[in-house]
């Protein structure tokens, strides 16, 4: 069996594949309405275990690592395109939407408020936000994380209470 065509078709895929995605997604510009609405890429979908990461030179999603504790992300997690947080990485954001979004997506969100946070002594607070209007008009009537359901305001503080004890952040 002659394994050298597969394997060269293969080649041509992934270098075809590359070149589509060689521009970096966190370059991604952020809109006019910035702050009251900003662009995120999805790195961790709502319910996910596997921690992923954009990688800041590249703009690649790369499994960092899965979560050791038995914990789910009660919500997208990802990166603010174009920023820079305290700990020298793109803003955090967590996110809800009304079905899990896949890593690399791209959202327009809106802000609900910030969960100040330290990871190994740097700050590395998480900003809380919503679908924009025009995205999903669900969350219109949601303005602060107070607004959020109750279950999901104790999910929240009960995912970064366990994740803040590990050596590892979220």
């Amino acid at each position: 069996m002659n394994l050298r065509k597969p394997f060269l078709a293969l080649s041509v895929f992934i270098t075809a594949s590359a070149a589509v995605q060689a521009e970096n997604i966190l370059n991604f510009p952020q809109p006019e309405t910035l702050p009251d609405a900003f662009y995120a890429v999805t790195e961790i979908p709502a319910g996910g275990i596997i921690k992923y990461e954009t990688d800041a030179k590249t703009g690649f999603i790369v499994a960092d690592r899965f979560q050791s504790m038995p914990v789910a992300y009660p919500a997208n997690y990802g990166s603010l395109t174009q920023s820079l947080g305290g700990d020298n990485d793109p803003l955090d954001v967590i996110f809800y939407t009304r079905a899990p979004l896949a890593p690399g997506t791209l959202i327009k969100l809106r802000p609900i408020g910030v969960l100040k946070m330290i990871d190994g002594g740097e700050v590395d607070d998480k900003i809380v936000a919503v679908p924009a209007s025009h995205v999903d008009p669900t969350y219109d009537a949601i303005q602060t994380v107070a607004d959020l359901p109750k279950m999901e305001q104790q999910r929240l503080e009960a995912f970064f209470s366990r994740l803040q004890g590990t050596a590892r952040g979220p």
